[in-house]
């Protein structure tokens, strides 16, 4: 009786996650990150515990040979349940294919990569649906255009002891720059910082660059890191299709350049693991002149006026940090607590949102007959720039995000979510310059492994 109930269980289980993922779709900002928690086992194949929905298909042979494939489907289902002008709900979401070529295995060339991301989103934001002023995502998997995107197609290789690492191609910033993890749902807390709030030139997962990389491993557990991006809005385009094909030429209209970001990495290894993070950037092209309402330009004696009565100006800039730790070991499988903390302070003198903080924990191993479960807390803030212009300058919108997160099976991962925002927008002024209140906000993260 005791096994069949636990199968009903997972029964009603499955059925709620793909109802899920059949009313909408899902997108992450940058990646989705709860991977499958075993490697797989032909011999053991069993549908609730193997890490693909579909099975093996022959990939584990597959990866030996050199080729790593992988699909993965996400969903965030959210709802404003106060706060904003209605009481609605709304999904969005992506599905992502990724491969990676071992050229040694392949070609024999030791060291070399090839990478290949396609991911195509689609979905609602829940902000424009409800009402909610608010300047970051409640889904953060929305944005960038319902579209397929080419998100990577890049060559890597590792020189020196892997002390060296050369990549160029297509590349999203933030997949060798900034936070990695995508565990939230409010956009606060997920992805590469310095895109939350420079979004307008700093191009976040899926869409990609022409870019090269340089990663030096100068000594134990430190890495320097240089990366050009070219930094030109056409990568932005939703036409269909979306691959904007050649870089940016300086000079041209509209007006192109390079984005520059450098890293300082120190990754301490043991058991209390972490990576602790500190950069900046600097881009060369054109800030915007007057293409965006509520930029502005702060001039000594003068204050902030808009950016197109200025001219041509350029250059933009700002630094970062990014601590991720783990605090405690509690368990064979990374059970223990971890905890992040973000900073990002971008140019006062061309930015709206010009400061994002966010700072959180999570824990792995919630109950001792759950060991892969998890719980995450976060609280955040982002400033909107006092130089700017509307009720909301000078104002910090903050979030407040809880979840529980569990493993349904080996191919599934379920996160029941809430949200409180407070001041969404800064002061919590919409649009027409109506005060709006603080938004709850309700919701349920589902990634499929297939």
């Amino acid at each position: 009786m005791l096994h069949r109930s636990v199968n009903i269980a997972r029964v009603c289980g499955v059925g709620i996650a793909l109802s899920s993922l059949w009313s909408g779709g899902a997108q992450a900002a940058d990646v989705w990150t709860k991977a499958p928690p075993v490697p797989y086992a032909a011999a053991d194949d069993d549908f609730w515990t193997r890490p693909y929905l579909f099975g093996d298909l022959g990939r584990t042979k597959l990866k030996e040979q050199g080729i790593d494939l992988g699909l993965t489907l996400g969903n965030e289902s959210v709802g404003n349940v106060s706060g904003g002008n209605r009481n609605t709900a709304a999904n969005a979401g992506q599905l992502w294919f990724g491969a990676k070529l071992d050229m040694a295995k392949l070609v024999g060339i030791p060291g070399g990569t090839v990478g290949l991301t396609l991911v195509q989103r689609f979905g609602n934001n829940l902000n424009a649906e409800a009402g909610i002023p608010a300047l970051q995502l409640t889904n953060e998997v929305f944005g960038r255009g319902n579209i397929l995107r080419l998100t990577q197609l890049y060559y890597s290789q590792k020189l020196f002891d892997d002390r060296l690492e050369l990549k160029g191609g297509r590349l999203p910033v933030g997949s060798d720059f900034f936070f990695g993890l995508c565990e939230f749902i409010n956009l606060t807390f997920c992805g590469g910082q310095p895109g939350n709030i420079q979004g307008g030139y700093i191009f976040n997962w899926p869409v990609s660059q022409w870019a090269g990389v340089v990663h030096y491993n100068f000594a134990k557990d430190f890495q320097l890191s240089v990366g050009v991006y070219d930094a030109n809005p056409n990568y932005l385009t939703t036409t269909v299709p979306s691959v904007y094909a050649l870089p940016g030429v300086p000079g041209s209209t509209p007006a192109s350049g390079v984005l520059v970001p450098v890293e300082l990495v120190w990754s301490p290894s043991g058991a209390l693991y972490g990576t602790w993070r500190l950069g900046g950037w600097y881009d060369s092209a054109s800030t915007i002149d007057g293409g965006l309402p509520g930029i502005i330009q702060v001039i000594p004696g003068v204050g902030g006026v808009p950016d197109q009565n200025l001219g041509d100006q350029r250059g933009r800039w700002g630094i970062y940090e990014s601590i991720l730790q783990r605090l405690t070991v509690e368990g064979p499988k990374a059970q223990g607590w971890y905890t992040f903390l973000n900073t990002t302070v971008a140019d006062h003198r061309t930015s709206f949102q010009d400061y994002q903080i966010a700072f959180g924990f999570k824990h792995t191993g919630t109950f001792s007959w759950r060991p892969e479960d998890e719980v995450g807390f976060a609280v955040g803030t982002t400033h909107v720039n006092s130089a700017a212009f509307g009720p909301n300058a000078g104002g910090n919108e903050i979030p407040i995000e809880a979840w529980y997160g569990w493993q349904a099976t080996g191919w599934m991962n379920l996160k029941f979510d809430l949200q409180y925002v407070i001041n969404p927008g800064g002061r919590g002024y919409n649009a027409d310059g109506v005060k709006t209140d603080n938004a709850w906000v309700l919701g349920m993260r589902t990634e499929v492994h297939f």
